[in-house]
């Protein structure tokens, strides 16, 4: 079981506590406590003593969070520029209006700076571009003996992923009220930016050309490709258009290629868009590189599918670094979440994507309180700048260990868990569509239900009664997801030239966010704001241009929760969320919004 102890659960130190209590001590230290501790990894990892690196030698670049002011305040604000009918309704925010609300207190910084002085590590540490954080870079032995912490290399069960963390860690008690994160410490980064992609099958050509009979056209069998998403979901003859910006997020050092995308626009486009592309932004110290030697699947099932539906609307994908290993000697850092959003916020409106597909998630208990409430304060920055971030549900169903110690419990994904994304659940099949197996959905155990679902959910948890017998192994008090869904079978997808099939709710997230960004190049395009933060329209407004799906039921848990799952359900259900999209139904309601 994986305890996460917060700091802020201590009492505040008297206000007779000097500005720079530092200043003039001899060993630079005031009374400290612990500020985080795990009780053991998260589930997955184990410690790994073979694995030896150079603590003088090895550098951690370490972002200190200091506490911002008024979020809750901003959060309300947030939400009122996203509801439909509100006076406030689409007027998003520049960050420098942003930033003044949200600020932290300017002595939080100095009292960091001091801190550091101290330790004579003042030289090593600047402040970030918005000011919400202290980032240091210093040796690993620096690190240990600023925190009190032991750093030692941990591996992955599965994929024999290295990374270098600490389990514990303490900070001054004078930083109450001043600090709440300190990272890379006890989030282990790697297996939380897993891709969500699900299975890989090999690509049949005949059965594509089969003669079958086609329920909705353009869908062979049950291969998927953009000719069969745009006839079932109505996007075929859309207005090509060419204003706004498509962004596609890419971790993990996963590249397209741009020749692949060539040959799957040739093949597949539908619009005879065949000579669009992309353009490549670096985020974090990622990289670009033109012809990748292994191209990304993710990464190219993202852009190709992105690409095709958004027909001639700018895509960028931004490619983020920050991937351990370090073995040896080394830079240790994998905050690409964080990294990333800094990166979008810190761009001017005119370069802010509307629309962004994000593909990657993991086990919200192996996610610290902490770093998981920073990640989600950044996603509703973005969605009150305009931005629509649209994320994976998950590819386990409710989970597949389902265990936290000895209790049974579904697993809960983040950061589908926040409330400030809007979340695609997967489907199957077209005739009809029903709730895919392994689509990810429940209700988040960190993030209470926002009052934009309150009702929906409600009516679910009082009318549904096949969650009935698995109700206590949720929360159902919880931010409940998906909130829409999309198909995630079957997806054709070129990789190295030749052509397989992906399932994966990685499939459904750009299908959908493209479709979204199709609605926010309309409005651009007639002079209105994007849509941004989603989720309050698509529970009121948007509703009638979901397609409700009523069949199918998502598993997991296997051997350890007899039953487990959610089914799909007439209204909102935990596998299929609201619904699949209607584009002529959505565009209708968007343009009257």
């Amino acid at each position: 079981m994986v305890l996460f102890c917060s700091f802020s659960a201590l009492l505040a130190l008297s206000s007779s506590v000097l500005a720079f209590p530092f200043s003039g001590k001899e060993d630079g230290h005031l009374k400290s406590s612990v500020f985080e501790k795990l009780a053991a990894p998260p589930a997955g990892w184990e410690r790994d003593d073979g694995v030896l690196f150079d603590k003088d030698g090895s550098s951690v670049k370490l972002r200190i969070h200091l506490v911002l002011q008024n979020m809750a305040d901003f959060h309300d604000l947030a939400l009122k520029i996203a509801t439909p009918g509100h006076d406030l309704y689409g007027s998003h925010l520049d960050q420098h209006v942003i930033d003044s609300m949200i600020a932290p207190k300017d002595e939080s910084s100095d009292l960091v700076m001091d801190w550091l002085k101290s330790q004579g590590l003042d030289n090593h540490a600047t402040l970030s571009a918005r000011g919400d954080s202290v980032i240091l870079e210093a040796s690993i032995s620096q690190i240990e003996k600023l925190l009190d912490a032991e750093y030692s290399a941990f591996t992955h069960i599965e994929t024999g992923s290295i990374v270098v963390r600490t389990l514990e860690y303490s900070l001054p008690d004078v930083f109450i009220g001043h600090v709440d994160m300190v990272q890379p410490t006890t989030f282990f980064g790697l297996k939380p930016m897993r891709s969500t992609i699900k299975n890989i099958h090999s690509f049949d050509e005949a059965s594509m050309n089969a003669d079958a009979v086609q329920a909705v056209s353009g869908c062979s069998g049950s291969q998927i490709t953009p000719k069969c998403l745009s006839n079932l979901y109505g996007f075929s003859g859309a207005t090509a258009y060419t204003a706004g910006l498509m962004g596609i997020a890419g971790f993990l050092e996963e590249y397209p290629s741009k020749s692949d995308l060539a040959t799957f626009m040739n093949s597949y486009e539908t619009e005879g868009n065949t000579a669009q592309t992309y353009t490549c932004d670096v985020v974090n110290g990622g990289s670009c590189p033109t012809s990748p030697g292994s191209p990304g699947l993710e990464a190219n099932l993202d852009v190709q599918y992105a690409r095709a539906i958004t027909e001639k609307i700018p895509n960028v994908f931004y490619s983020v670094g920050g991937s351990p290993p370090i073995v040896g000697s080394g830079t240790n850092t994998n905050e690409p979440y964080l990294e990333f959003l800094d990166y979008l916020l810190s761009l001017s409106p005119s370069a802010l994507p509307n629309t962004i597909s994000i593909s990657y998630g993991d086990d919200e208990s192996t996610v610290p309180l902490d770093y998981a409430n920073n990640v989600c304060n950044l996603f509703s920055q973005l969605g009150a700048r305009g931005v629509s971030v649209l994320v994976a549900s998950g590819d386990a169903g409710v989970g597949t260990s389902c265990k936290t110690g000895s209790a049974k419990t579904f697993t809960t994904s983040f950061p589908a868990s926040c409330p400030w994304v809007t979340v695609v659940g997967g489907t199957t099949g077209n005739s009809p569509e029903a709730g895919w197996s392994d689509s990810g959905g429940g209700f988040s155990s960190v993030f209470g239900r926002p009052s934009y679902q309150n009702a929906t959910v409600s009516k679910w948890l009082t009318t549904d009664k096949t969650h009935t017998a698995v109700s206590t192994y949720f929360n159902s008090s919880g931010r409940a997801y998906p909130d829409v869904a999309a198909e995630a079978t079957d997806f054709v997808v070129v990789l190295s030239g030749g052509t397989t099939l992906v399932d994966g709710t990685s499939c459904a997230t750009p299908t959908f966010a493209s479709v979204i960004q199709l609605l926010n190049s309309d409005r651009v395009t007639s002079g209105k704001a994007g849509l941004g933060f989603l989720n309050p329209w698509l529970y009121s407004s948007a509703v009638s241009g979901l397609t409700d799906i009523t069949s199918g039921k998502s598993t997991g848990c296997s051997g350890v929760i007899s039953g487990a799952g959610f089914s799909a359900v007439a209204g909102w259900d935990p596998v299929t969320g609201l619904g699949t999209p209607k584009y002529t139904s959505l565009l209708t309601i968007s343009r009257a919004t």
